[in-house]
């Protein structure tokens, strides 16, 4: 299909649309108020974008990870290769990989197309599970059993590496190259990245990068039917209503929003005929068919229930009937609340020059784990080709900035770091990825520096602090934000196994401190030489 003549979203006011800029501006407060990391959001409104906000450095045409929102693209892949007549739901998986000996487990030929998009395959795998470099495929089909195909609610990524690499079977294309001339090319979305697995397969379950407006626009057909905005039929109508109607029950117990029934890919809203595509650390597409609204939230929060209780608290209330009296005073107030939002920032400080010129342009050699990255290892945890084990680092400085160069394992990055309360901004490349580096630092009073490094295409921001010592060593303290701690008990939540108490969750994160961090996101030691 072509490019659509009338593919952009127009951008309008919200009272033109029925809803308040109060309580637009409102909704930001209070994410403000309670520290909760939103990084992005989108309002869609009768096909018209009448809010948008990116909070700082954060912009309007910088990719952001998806994470468990790229399952519901993935959906809709598999929906045009079940109407052009390539795959059906009760085919069992087997049938398109006979390359790969099913006799280990027998089970696995009792997995079918539908289980895999309803959660059901019932694999014990993990997130510990190795990517790196293996074939994610035959680990799939390898991984054991924790029940037989089809007994309960089991949610885990691979399923959904499997339909990509089903789709990818049956077409000769990953999902990406696929989608692009059935959707991306109609709607004028520039071709996304998506992570693969060395053998042309598309992660499926995760590892996509879309902007927040070109996310409003591929999921406004599913509020319609499955057409755009000017009745071009874009997804076929069949699989909208399939996919996000409740195809099976989800977890029992957590936070609410997970215990309303799973489509195929989809999960169902506590809102009445209302569904949402689903990432981690927040990323939402809550779809609203009658209210004829959507919204898009990037964020970068781990315990994301929170967001969504302030969230649920204004949406789809606001939608209102009829356009409203124009209210140039809101209206105002709105934007000058969005333009004054930035995430978390590291403050500006005195230079301290004696030390600088002592440290400047020397290498620092080290020894870490196989997980430290300057990316969070919620992402490079999923990769196929792996970063980790920082073994260099080099700080460097002029009147103007710091310059920071490191390596891990044979990635080798130079970055600029602002030391002016302006941010760097750098390009650099992990695997087959490329990012937007916006860094800062500052020195402290205690002498130590600290390094502020967030790829603004993922929710995270590294963080640095190095202490330089008489003896040439230096001590580097690790910290990603969002945490380890906060992480663990966000997946206990989300599976369906919440902790209860302050108690607990104090007990929970202070062995994740102690057992997990020195492994995962530990601390270390390097030298000057």
């Amino acid at each position: 299909m072509e490019r659509l003549k009338d593919c952009n979203l127009e951008h309008c006011t919200p009272e033109q649309v029925g809803v308040k800029s109060s309580a637009i501006t409102a909704f930001i407060n209070e994410i403000n108020e309670n520290n909760l990391g939103l990084q992005s959001f989108t309002v869609v409104r009768h096909d018209k974008v009448c809010a948008q906000g990116f909070f700082k450095p954060y912009n309007k045409d910088i990719p952001h990870v998806l994470y468990s929102m790229s399952k519901s693209v993935t959906s809709t892949a598999v929906g045009f290769a079940v109407s052009e007549g390539l795959i059906n739901l009760n085919d069992r998986v087997v049938k398109f990989f006979p390359e790969y000996l099913m006799s280990k487990r027998p089970f696995n030929r009792m997995i079918t197309v539908r289980m895999l998009l309803t959660m059901h395959s019932d694999k014990l795998i993990t997130v510990l599970d190795e990517k790196g470099g293996t074939d994610w495929v035959q680990n799939f089909f390898n991984a054991p059993f924790l029940l037989p195909p089809n007994t309960k609610f089991n949610y885990i990524s691979e399923n959904t590496t499997m339909l990509s690499a089903i789709i990818t079977k049956v077409t000769g294309m990953s999902v990406i190259d696929y989608l692009y001339p059935r959707i991306f090319e109609p709607l004028g979305i520039e071709k996304p990245f998506w992570e693969s697995d060395g053998k042309g397969n598309n992660a499926g379950g995760w590892g996509l990068y879309m902007k927040s407006e070109d996310l409003a626009k591929f999921f406004l057909p599913y509020i319609h039917g499955g057409k755009w905005k000017d009745g071009t039929q874009i997804i076929p109508e069949i699989w909208v209503k399939e996919a996000t109607r409740k195809q099976v029950d989800s977890v029992s117990d957590g936070y609410i929003d997970n215990m309303m029934g799973y489509g195929y890919q989809f999960w169902r809203n506590p809102v009445p005929n209302s569904y949402r595509a689903d990432g981690l650390f927040g990323q939402r597409c809550f779809m609203f068919p009658e209210y004829d609204a959507l919204v898009v939230l990037n964020c970068g929060e781990a315990e994301d229930y929170k967001v969504m209780k302030i969230f649920w608290k204004y949406f789809p209330e606001c939608f209102g009937y009829g356009e409203l009296p124009e209210n140039k005073a809101e209206y105002q107030q709105m934007l000058d609340t969005i333009d004054n939002c930035s995430v978390e920032d590291l403050p500006k400080s005195e230079r301290n020059r004696e030390l600088e010129e002592k440290i400047s342009g020397r290498l620092i050699t080290c020894k870490t784990s196989e997980f430290v990255s300057v990316v969070s290892i919620t992402i490079t945890q999923m990769w196929f080709k792996k970063p980790g084990e920082i073994s260099e680092m080099k700080l460097t400085f002029d009147d103007e900035k710091l310059t920071f160069y490191w390596k891990e394992k044979e990635y080798e990055n130079t970055i600029d770091v602002g030391l002016n309360g302006e941010y760097g901004i750098s390009k650099m490349t992990l695997g087959d990825v490329t990012y937007h580096a916006y860094s800062k630092a500052a020195w402290k009073e205690d002498g130590t520096l600290d390094l502020w490094i967030r790829p603004i295409e993922t929710s995270h921001v590294r963080k640095f602090n190095f202490r330089f010592n008489d003896d040439d060593t230096v001590k580097i303290t690790n910290i990603m934000n969002p945490t380890l701690q906060e992480l663990v008990i966000y997946y206990m939540t989300f599976t369906g196994y919440p902790v209860k108490g302050d108690f607990t969750k104090e007990v929970i994160e202070n062995t994740v401190e102690k057992l997990g961090l020195p492994i995962i996101e530990p601390n270390f030691k390097g030298k000057f030489v």
